[in-house]
């Protein structure tokens, strides 16, 4: 009986993973679709700069993550006040440091603009 609920918590955590990872991606999707509304290069590693811009980024009201879409980049997502992905920075290694571009779907997206290229 105890393995029989492990089995069906572990399914059920399972399908609550799938759920929450695919909507991630279509977020992320439907705002690459879009204009970016900012991007540079940054002379910091990736990961230094991804740190960089989520402690600029976490002194504003809305709630950030992150997550890595391959084994090279990173990806800092801000979320609304119903868990949508409304700006996020796409950051991948460069010649020298990182190249990033920033999608958005929000109206104060220039004051994280301006507080990602403070991480240049």
């Amino acid at each position: 009986m105890k393995t029989q609920r492990l089995a069906t918590a572990a399914v059920t955590f399972a399908v609550f993973a799938v759920f929450a990872l695919s909507a991630c991606t279509t977020s992320y999707d439907a705002l690459v679709k879009t204009v970016p509304v900012g991007s540079g290069t940054s002379h910091l590693a990736t990961l230094p700069f991804v740190a960089c811009v989520k402690a600029k980024w976490a002194t504003r009201p809305l709630k950030i993550g992150e997550y890595s879409p391959n084994a090279d980049g990173a990806v800092i997502t801000v979320h609304g006040a119903t868990g949508q992905t409304m700006l996020l920075v796409d950051a991948e290694p460069s010649g020298n440091g990182t190249g990033y571009t920033i999608y958005g779907d929000i109206v104060s997206a220039s004051a994280y603009v301006a507080d990602a290229h403070k991480c240049d």
